[in-house]
């Protein structure tokens, strides 16, 4: 969503996934037709994700003003963010990292050998991401 959705306070963050998301298109021009060029933009992945050890999550629920008590467990509480993630979405599913990697493979293998230059959002429908 950063890429196409400018949010106040994150030009930077926003800016480099915009950016990512051009080079996948110039690079797909420069190397075809001997490489195909794609990329996956994952919606925030919490289970399984290095990106969420137990500080960070008590943090971000914090952030959000969502509950939880001293002594929860780490996957109690991996959960409850993954879900509160989940229900920004259409889905209202939370993303896993097996989500992610299912794109992956489908973008290498021949199933979508045809395809070159596209970025493949692997969010659960964050519709204000949707381009227009």
């Amino acid at each position: 969503m950063n890429a196409v959705v400018p949010k106040k306070g994150s030009f930077a963050y926003d800016s480099t996934k915009a950016a990512a998301n051009h080079l996948v298109r110039e690079l797909a021009v420069a190397l075809a037709p001997l490489v195909r060029v794609n990329a996956v933009a994952p919606a925030t992945v919490v289970a399984g994700s290095g990106m969420f050890p137990p500080d960070r999550v008590i943090a971000s629920l914090a952030k959000y003003g969502l509950p939880f008590a001293e002594g929860e467990a780490p996957d109690v509480l991996r959960a409850r963010l993954a879900d509160f993630y989940a229900q920004r979405t259409l889905l209202k599913q939370p993303i896993t990292p097996a989500d992610e990697a299912e794109a992956i493979f489908l973008l290498v293998s021949r199933r979508l050998g045809k395809t070159t230059g596209q970025i493949v959002n692997v969010d659960g429908g964050l519709d204000a991401a949707f381009l227009r």
